[in-house]
């Protein structure tokens, strides 16, 4: 099955580590009892070789046996340490200063404060979604690129925060500051206000996505249609060919222009088809086959 199909699955089930026996534990921890679980599983499949055979039951003693005290020094000793004193890490907490909306236009001493408080927000949340970027990569090389639903509640941690940044910070330059800010959220509301049947539409989307996460089920192209999570960064806004799928604005990434040149929906709107041919080829084939079994699949459940 392609790969790309494989991401857009809809998984009746996550297996352990977001089943309701786990729930509550962190990722080490349902770590830890996955491996348990393997070992046990291996233990068994050894007891079963052996049998009929004097050498290789032999074998099997000598080995399990002798894994026994350090299974249980690990088990009853190292791990129950290691979670009682793991490492603590602290924000640096600062007092809070009026925003920028309770500054006097002339109050200059107010709008700086504002501004280096603005910067450090900016900073903070530049750091967490990099940490859910990191949390989620790491669990998808854990897992491998075959069992990515096992990382569901990572992949949609670090989309919902890479969106929320982005619509804070996004569009507006590494340069800039705390009044750009408000203005861009002072036209979003207008925008959103203005437009009560998207963001109705938008809110439902959304809950169905929430709702199907509860039962068990996710679609990682939810935050991205039509792009993979690894490809997502491989591709820049911007550019006259091809599509643009990071909308991501960090701080280091500089003034990168986020919307496309304003040549490339001219030519869309004379030819339709233009944005099609622009794909890359591989993508063309899988996004195809994709819709080909989604189509098969819903005209079994049909009949």
């Amino acid at each position: 099955m392609n790969l790309l199909f494989q991401f857009g699955m809809r998984t009746k089930e996550l297996e352990m580590g977001f089943d309701r026996k786990t729930e509550g534990l962190t990722f080490r921890q349902r770590r830890r009892l996955q491996e348990r679980e393997s070992w046990k599983r291996y233990w068994e499949i050894r007891e079963k070789e052996s049998r009929g055979t004097i050498s290789d039951r032999f074998a099997y003693y000598v080995h399990y046996y002798a894994s026994l005290p350090a299974t249980f020094f690990r088990e009853k000793i190292v791990e129950p340490l290691n979670d009682r004193f793991q490492p603590v890490y602290y924000h640096r907490k600062l007092d809070r200063v009026p925003d920028i909306d309770q500054c006097g236009v002339h109050d200059r001493v107010c709008i700086f404060e504002a501004n280096e408080q603005y910067r450090f927000d900016k900073l903070v949340d530049s750091n967490i979604v990099m940490l859910l970027h990191f949390r989620a990569q790491e669990c998808k090389d854990f897992f491998g690129p075959t069992k990515l639903h096992m990382c569901a509640k990572y992949f949609d941690d670090y989309e919902e925060a890479d969106l929320n940044f982005f619509i804070k910070y996004g569009e507006i330059g590494s340069s800039s500051d705390v009044v750009d800010a408000y203005m861009k959220q002072k036209h979003r509301l207008i925008w959103e206000r203005r437009h009560p049947q998207i963001m109705a539409e938008r809110k439902r989307v959304y809950d169905e996505h929430k709702k199907a996460m509860a039962e068990g089920k996710y679609e990682l192209k939810f935050w991205n249609k039509f792009a993979l999570y690894d490809k997502k960064y491989e591709y820049h806004g911007g550019t006259f060919f091809g599509h643009h799928w990071n909308n991501t604005k960090l701080p280091f990434e500089g003034d990168q222009p986020i919307s496309k040149d304003w040549r490339y929906y001219k030519k869309l709107s004379e030819d339709k088809d233009f944005d099609k041919r622009n794909y890359p080829i591989w993508l063309n084939e899988a996004v195809e086959k994709a819709k080909i079994l989604e189509e098969e699949a819903k005209n079994k459940k049909a009949v």
